[in-house]
């Protein structure tokens, strides 16, 4: 049987290890109301909807429905470290609705760069330095659904959200988020709206990913339609790498040219080799590249990139056929393969957008129609995800392996963990419990 035990007392230290750096950050939201006269800090509503998110109630209703029992209450109170509470007043946690009050009083800045905190902390850890092509950490930018707005009769009863989100994403296949922008329609059309607003959303994400991050190497992942030339502009700009899906439909002049290139010179070409579960090599397709392609630029001139194309049979896994423009070097065949590996893990984004939509956290069901409070509590999902992510890997899969478990889900995990904190409460007290780094060896590809 999983040993919920230990699985609990692994959340507990490694939640309180990120306590130290995500309280200080949510102190900074502006206090403007008198605590003589309230009952909860302002950092116990904002870790209230994270713990709800960890536990996968993915809505208010879910997540009132423990609030009044007094070891979930304990937990989220010992993680919000508020230790004044009434004499003779049982403990519970705060409701939804008093949280969207709160969440009303404008603390996005605080929020996001909570976010930010929290995945530099990962990086001065090293726990991502196994998630590096040539020294850059990838990430991935793509848009997706927030929500549907309800009762906006105005606008025909179809008013979304969409917010443009970049994630950091790794060879063993988390993708944590760094930053995100709310991005509004452009179009009638749903996906023409979504992808206009994606593009000027990428205009406005640039600039603050820089300013959070000077000094690191990034290389940034997209989609086709990033595969134009202001946007390689702009992240030569700031000093960044790039890997873009290239495609005809978006610079059919340039794609053509790239095909011509490649066919010219077979030398730029080999055979894709790869091991098989029992580790043999197996040759699996081809790849070949092109150097020197030209895209036009809107006020005159050419643009420089190269294109790299990548074809894998059956052989090893599931065929496929693709090709990618990036600003990164090409010279030999290791290096293409490389790079159409790290171009394919831009799927990890959108894996993610899929458990946060189906696996309990709630993205796409609206908790609140105010748009501010809905993209404060956006950011708390993230923060929970990415929170949740690392655990998994970190705590969670040593446990597992240690145990001799079968492969559980996470969704089980979760279900065991929630009662075993309803049971027994949690201890936040790292001097009563056993000292538990994060295993690196997991954190790998």
């Amino acid at each position: 049987m999983p040993d919920g035990e230990a699985a609990l007392e692994g959340l507990t230290s490694f939640l309180a290890r990120f306590c130290k750096v995500l309280n200080p950050a949510f102190d900074g939201i502006r206090k403007v109301r008198d605590m003589s006269k309230c009952l909860y800090e302002g950092r116990t509503f904002l870790w209230s909807y994270i713990v709800g998110f960890l536990m996968r109630m993915g809505s208010r209703n879910a997540m009132d429905a423990n609030r009044n029992d007094p070891n979930y209450a304990d937990a989220v109170l010992r993680l919000a470290d508020q230790r004044a509470w009434p004499d003779g007043v049982g403990r519970r946690a705060p409701c939804s609705q008093q949280g969207c009050n709160f969440l009303r009083r404008g603390c996005t800045a605080m929020l996001e760069r909570a976010l930010v905190d929290m995945v530099c902390h990962m990086i001065r850890l090293k726990l991502l330095d196994c998630a590096r092509l040539r020294g850059l950490f990838a990430i991935a930018v793509d848009g997706t659904k927030q929500e549907r707005i309800r009762c906006c009769r105005w606008l025909g009863n179809r008013a979304n959200r969409y917010v443009l989100e970049a994630k950091l994403v790794t060879p063993w296949g988390s993708a944590f988020s760094v930053m995100s922008v709310p991005i509004k329609p452009w179009h009638d059309n749903d996906e023409a709206e979504k992808q206009d607003s994606e593009y000027h959303g990428f205009l406005r994400l640039a600039p603050k990913l820089k300013a959070a991050f000077p000094n690191l190497g990034i290389c940034i992942l997209g989609d086709s339609l990033y595969a134009c030339a202001p946007l390689m502009e702009i992240c030569d700009s700031y000093g960044w790498d790039y890997i873009f899906t290239f495609k005809e439909g978006r610079t059919p002049r340039a794609y053509a040219d790239a095909q011509e290139l490649m066919a010219a010179d077979p030398g730029n070409s080999a055979t894709l080799v790869r091991h098989d579960a029992k580790g043999r090599r197996v040759e699996c397709g081809t790849v070949a590249w092109a150097t020197g392609v030209e895209i036009a630029r809107g006020s005159g001139g050419w643009y420089v990139f190269n294109v790299v194309k990548v074809t894998e049979d059956g052989a090893n896994g599931a065929p496929y056929r693709g090709q990618f423009a990036t600003s990164l070097d090409v010279s030999c065949s290791k290096d293409a393969d490389a790079i159409g590996k790290w171009g394919r893990r831009r799927w990890d984004i959108e894996s993610s957008f899929h458990v946060e939509k189906n696996g309990g956290y709630g993205l796409e069901h609206n908790f609140c129609n105010h748009s501010r409070v809905s993209r404060n509590i956006y950011l708390l999902m993230q923060i929970a995800h990415n929170l949740w992510q690392l655990f998994n890997r970190g705590v969670l899969l040593p446990l597992q392996k240690r145990m001799k478990n079968r492969n559980m889900t996470q969704k089980k995990w979760v279900d065991i963990l929630l009662q075993k904190l309803i049971a027994r409460g949690m201890r936040l007290s790292l001097d009563e419990l056993p000292r538990r780094y994060i295993s690196r060896e997991f954190l790998t590809a």
